[in-house]
């Protein structure tokens, strides 16, 4: 009885009603006293993700940069009292204790040879590495007859890993490799050295490595750059008849300068950072260290913070106002060019 009741009911409450009616009238039964879901709007939806994103680089720099390097100035102050069970304690020596490795002869260091072999290194990435990814990006840009197969060529060692480009290198002079083979078989030498055991040696082969393979970051960036100019400028400058090193000269590298200069600035920022391939050739020749090496192998073999430290916060303190300079300078060329 209850059920034709219902059945009744329900047969008289959708009576005369469209199929369009009947849903409304079944929404409205079952889901419009129901409280609607709370959904985020999309500026927060997206404020969300961005620092999603962000929050492992954050992190990063937080403790990789931010603490580090704030914990370094600390140290640059301070050292340790053995003698008294390893107590920190703040004080100037480490400065005094720089002074003299620079000033005197201090046995196991020899503090102006590696700031040679730093300077070198610099001159190496810096004098010849900038002038030589700009002419070659020039002559690939211009995709002259064979510039494929040279860009290919240039480009390879910075593709492969730097353990194997070293084992190849190494292998390459050895004294079974195709130098060593040369120099015994062509040039009737005695012996072929162990260039990178020996120091009298050990210095040469290395600003020889970097220079033949220092230069590809330059020239990724340079790249960039050019594909940046224009084709119309191009055209023009080709219908006002100016030859290759014109148009380089005066074209080509006012236009690239924001980016040169960059490159420029931060060149004399890692000043005092430059260095070669001493970790995988000579980690222990200390002939080849320079003032980068030194420092990790302070830190690596000897576990010696607050030297280091102190030391690389006067670097700091000097590459600092030069960077200034050198920016300064070098934006007060070209600056109409945007």
């Amino acid at each position: 009885m209850a059920k034709q009741e219902m059945k009744t009911k329900a047969e008289n409450f959708f009576s005369g009603l469209s199929p369009y009616e009947i849903r409304r009238k079944l929404y409205n039964l079952f889901f419009k006293n129901r409280k609607p879901k709370r959904t985020l709007k999309q500026k927060t939806k997206t404020t969300i993700f961005i620092w999603t994103m962000l929050a492992l680089p954050l992190l990063n720099l937080l403790v990789f940069w931010v603490y580090v390097n704030i914990d370094s100035i600390l140290m640059a102050f301070q050292n340790v009292d053995y003698a008294n069970g390893g107590v920190e304690y703040w004080t100037l020596d480490n400065f005094k204790e720089i002074h003299r490795m620079f000033t005197e002869k201090t046995p196991g260091y020899d503090m102006i040879r590696y700031g040679i072999n730093t300077m070198i290194y610099w001159m190496i990435g810096t004098l010849w590495s900038i002038p030589h990814s700009i002419l070659l990006t020039y002559v690939f840009h211009k995709k002259l007859r064979g510039t494929k197969f040279f860009r290919v060529v240039l480009y390879l060692p910075s593709i492969i890993c730097a353990v194997v480009l070293v084992g190849i290198f190494e292998a390459f002079i050895s004294a079974k490799g195709v130098l060593g083979t040369l120099m015994t078989e062509v040039f009737g030498a005695s012996r072929v050295p162990a260039w990178f055991q020996e120091a009298e040696y050990a210095n040469p082969m290395l600003f020889l490595y970097s220079f033949f393979f220092g230069f590809a970051g330059h020239y990724i960036l340079f790249s960039g750059a050019m594909a940046k100019i224009s084709k119309e400028v191009q055209e023009a400058a080709v219908l006002d008849g100016v030859n290759m090193w014109q148009e380089l000269w005066s074209i080509y590298i006012p236009l690239m300068w924001p980016t040169i200069s960059m490159t420029i600035v931060t060149s004399f920022a890692g000043i005092f950072g430059a260095t070669g391939c001493i970790l995988l050739l000579t980690p222990n020749v200390t002939e080849t260290f320079t003032f980068g090496y030194w420092i990790y192998d302070q830190v690596r073999r000897y576990q010696s913070y607050y030297i280091p430290s102190a030391l690389g916060l006067l670097f700091t303190l000097v590459a600092y106002p030069l960077c200034l300079l050198v920016r300064r300078l070098v934006t007060s060329f070209y600056q109409d060019v945007e």
